[in-house]
């Protein structure tokens, strides 16, 4: 047996060891120093960057540097990595629909894209020269990071929301379940080099494995305990939310944390921050992280005892604690619902909050990011509101904000003089000292008209519109979507990415001038919607761009489809328990609409296809034939199943069909389209872009 003397020896020794272990391990993580290369910038999560050219000094002069359009809704945090083969900065972004892209960090041009087979909402990690995301078509897959070239990918059955971290050759991620919604799910180890499980962790609950419906989309961090044994941590998902260590090595479980539960809702979704052992006084190190129940933690790393708790319920009033800290020296920073909190590491005493100064935010989601020289050092952070703000590091106290329009999810990637976010109206923003500052643009589209029915030419339409801007309009951006596909005009082709196209301009430089934009309209015609984007002298983007739908006629004569239930942006609500409770269980919509064929040699309506879409998971309803997972009626491809038809093979027939909605809210969009007898379908296809699941007394549907 040690000695009291010989243990204090041996545990300050072990501290060294695992402190010079865990700064190896965080500073192994980027591919250099100044990079941001996974989510939170490294393995234990500080959200620290060691670029210094944003500071409290300059932070009112932030700017936009630019902005580059994602095409879909960005949910992603960016990673910045210099890229040595092409000798400048790639920032990394995912998209909704399903697209990982690289941009030049100096200038927002679009280097490469890939496209996967479902959304994208886990941010990527670059290590050991392979670039890592997960999504919602259940693959975590490496790319090439300098070209977007798949090396290998690696299927885990579960949509994957969890953002990676590489460390030692090996990738942690987790996913949640089948559908993505509380079915069950795992912590993974992969290998990197070859894509190959190194173990697998699914036994959630005490005791282990009590909780079958668990899963992890918290990015989980690693680090050495004081004893040397690295360590996976990460929270779980509701309905269980707690947190949890595993050993790296094994995937065995070394600690498992219960957090309070106030509603069943309440995981654990946001990342935990470690704090190595000794610093800050705490021999075994620290976890920071915060639930859904509003309670920030500090936990014993070494063995995941509670060392204190924050109530930020009793403080913030609204909002929940989805956001991962940072650390810097003796403080943690942690966004709530109502802004920014700092608090004592050691004992979680407040130290400010962004309240303290008469700001009362939206709920940040987003993880704070730490930068700047010592003494000098500013916090950004953005709420769901669509504002992104910088604050001073010391006292809280606002330097500045920009006004992005639309929510935020996305956490903030400092390096190469700027910082990051992408927005769910579509755009990937870069923040710079010097960037500008001006009035935004505006766009509008005057042909076509919302929601036209054009004839098809048998050749090119030209669409047109006008845009406006305090300081000038250098360019016009348009995209043209049509049967799902997006007109290149560089290379001429239609393709599955968003392509901005530069209009032709009236005036160019002008603070008012026209547009236009001329493209070939295939002859089967079909649904459509353009985007254009106003781009001023100062190189900020119209940030609510101009949406315009529309339909091209077929040539030819194809069956005709409507759909006259539901409509678009209808709510439908869960109940209420006799005791006032909300009832969240699973019922079944309907959908009905017309469909006719009174052309052609043969007329007559063969069958009507509906796709249904959950929005928010990127997933689609297969109907009660879906193969797979018994009792899983949604995956992650686009798919399509038939309707009951009242009149089969009639010139006209009444359609219906119905499909079961997820027991907690969601949004919803419908697909319904007409064969004929000849087989020719109505490629213009009807569509409900958006209807709502809520609970009673909550009426938006955005």
């Amino acid at each position: 047996m040690h000695s009291a003397l010989t243990q204090g020896v041996t545990r300050r020794a072990a501290v060294r060891c695992a402190l010079i272990a865990v700064v190896a391990l965080a500073a192994a993580s980027p591919a250099s120093a100044s990079d941001w290369a996974m989510f939170h910038r490294d393995a234990t999560h500080s959200g620290v960057s060691a670029d210094t050219a944003i500071g409290a000094a300059n932070a009112a002069t932030l700017g936009t540097q630019w902005q580059a359009n994602l095409g879909a809704a960005g949910r992603t945090s960016p990673v910045i990595v210099r890229s040595a083969a092409l000798n400048r900065d790639l920032v990394y972004a995912g998209s909704a629909s399903g697209v990982m892209s690289a941009f030049d960090a100096a200038t927002g041009e679009r280097v490469w894209w890939k496209k996967v087979g479902g959304n994208i909402n886990s941010t990527p990690a670059v290590a050991g020269g392979r670039l890592w995301f997960g999504s919602a078509d259940k693959f975590m897959r490496a790319l090439n990071p300098d070209t977007g070239a798949e090396i290998c990918k690696f299927s885990t059955g579960g949509v994957i929301s969890s953002s990676p971290v590489v460390v030692g050759g090996v990738v942690y991620f987790g996913d949640n379940g089948f559908s993505g919604d509380d079915d069950g799910g795992h912590m993974w180890a992969v290998n990197a080099a070859a894509c190959t499980r190194k173990w697998v962790y699914g036994a959630f609950g005490d005791p282990p494995g009590s909780e079958p419906l668990v899963g992890s989309w918290s990015p989980p961090a690693v680090a050495t305990d004081v004893n040397g044994r690295t360590l996976v941590v990460f929270g779980s998902s509701s309905p269980e939310g707690a947190v949890y260590a595993l050993d790296a090595s094994t995937g065995t479980r070394v600690w498992r944390f219960p957090t309070q539960h106030v509603f069943l809702d309440e995981d654990v979704g946001a990342a935990p921050t470690i704090s190595a052992p000794g610093v800050n006084g705490l021999v075994d190190g620290a976890v920071y992280v915060g639930g859904k129940n509003n309670i920030f933690y500090a936990l014993n790393l070494r063995t995941g005892a509670k060392l204190w708790e924050v109530s930020v319920r009793a403080m913030a009033g609204s909002g929940v604690l989805r956001s991962a800290a940072a650390l810097v020296g003796g403080t943690v920073y942690v966004g709530y619902g109502r802004g920014v909190l700092a608090v004592n590491a050691v004992t979680g005493a407040k130290v400010w909050s962004t309240e303290d100064h008469g700001l009362t935010t939206a709920e940040v989601v987003s993880s704070p990011a730490v930068t700047g020289a010592s003494g000098d050092q500013v916090l950004l952070a953005a709420d769901v509101g669509g504002k992104v703000y910088a604050f001073r590091l010391s006292d809280g106290s606002l330097l500045w904000s920009y006004d992005a329009g639309q929510l935020i999810y996305s956490s903030p990637g400092v390096a190469a003089g700027a910082f990051y976010l992408t927005s769910e109206n579509g755009f990937l923003y870069s923040f710079a000292p010097g960037g500008g500052t001006s009035g935004k643009p505006n766009t509008v589209t005057t042909v076509p008209a919302a929601g036209a029915t054009i004839p098809n030419p048998s050749g090119s339409l030209t669409f047109s519109g006008t845009a406006t801007d305090d300081t000038g309009v250098s360019e016009v951006r348009v995209g043209i979507r049509l049967n799902g596909k997006w007109w290149n005009a560089t290379t001429r082709t239609w393709g599955p990415v968003y392509t901005g196209n530069p209009a032709a301009l009236g005036s160019p430089g002008a603070t008012a001038t026209s547009w236009s934009l001329a493209f070939p309209v295939p002859s089967t015609g079909g649904p459509g919607q353009v985007l254009a984007e106003a781009v001023d002298l100062d190189g900020q983007h119209d940030p609510s761009f101009a949406v315009t739908g529309f339909r091209v006629s077929p040539l030819g004569n194809p069956p005709e489809t409507t759909i006259s239930a539901p409509v678009y942006k209808q709510i439908f609500s869960f109940e209420r328990n006799p005791d006032g409770s909300i009832r969240r269980v699973s019922f079944p919509i309907s959908i009905s609409g017309n469909a006719t064929d009174s052309a052609g040699t043969r007329p007559g309506v063969k069958k009507v296809l509906v796709v249904v879409q959950n929005i928010e998971h990127g997933e689609y309803y297969c109907g009660r034939a879906c193969p797979g997972q018994p009792g899983v009626f949604w995956r992650a491809g686009f798919i399509s199943f038939a309707a009951r038809l009242a009149s089969p093979n009639a010139t006209s027939t009444a359609w219906s069909t119905t499909f079961p909605v997820y027991d907690h809210p969601h949004k919803y969009r419908i697909w319904a389209w007409a064969s004929d007898l000849e087989n020719k379908p109505d490629v213009s296809r009807a569509t409900v872009a958006r209807i709502c699941v809520r609970d009673p007394g909550d009426a938006l549907c955005f």
